[in-house]
């Protein structure tokens, strides 16, 4: 093979791999979005995520325990048309004593008619999966009647340990280590 066929197939070769590692790498400002954490009430046995210090606040005031600070990622505002990107809502049911993050349209609906009432916007999520993304799941308890929103292995883990059951992705979000 001749010197520039050889570096023209080096180069090519150089951009496939870059151009791959940049498609599947997440975006590389932090800033544009918010750590989901994962609190737990003890006594309520009641999974809380959070993404706001104002969330984180009140968790820990409610006497939640932080159990990972970084679950997932969110995007902190929309960067795409509504149909690539969807809201995730906090709601809150005091009469469970449940958290749910949600933003699938049908959990959405499930947590309004089930009397759980708005707490506010967490973040936003990808509808379907984008490079680099892992699906937000929805985890429920029957017997705790408990919702569970989980991305990590550890929090996934954590669900289907204590007896969780899946009950459908909520969104696309980067995985806890992505940045």
């Amino acid at each position: 093979m001749s010197r520039p066929r050889r570096s023209f197939v080096a180069g090519a070769a150089l951009t496939l791999l870059t151009g791959l590692a940049v498609a599947a790498a997440p975006p590389a400002a932090a800033s544009d979005h918010r750590s989901l954490t994962t609190w737990y009430h003890w006594g309520r046995q009641d999974n809380f995520s959070a993404a706001t210090t104002t969330q984180d606040s009140a968790a820990e005031a409610a006497g939640y325990e932080l159990i990972r600070r970084e679950e997932a990622w969110v995007l902190s505002r929309r960067t795409g048309d509504s149909a690539t990107q969807r809201p995730l809502y906090l709601y809150y049911s005091s009469a469970r004593g449940d958290n749910v993050s949600a933003a699938h349209p049908e959990t959405v609906a499930a947590a309004v008619s089930a009397g759980y009432t708005y707490q506010g916007l967490q973040g936003y999520v990808w509808t379907t999966r984008q490079p680099g993304t892992v699906p937000l799941y929805q985890y429920w308890h029957p017997g705790r009647g408990d919702n569970f929103a989980a991305a990590s292995p550890q929090g996934i883990a954590a669900a289907v340990g204590a007896g969780y059951v899946r009950v459908r992705v909520e969104g696309y979000v980067y995985p806890g280590t992505a940045f």
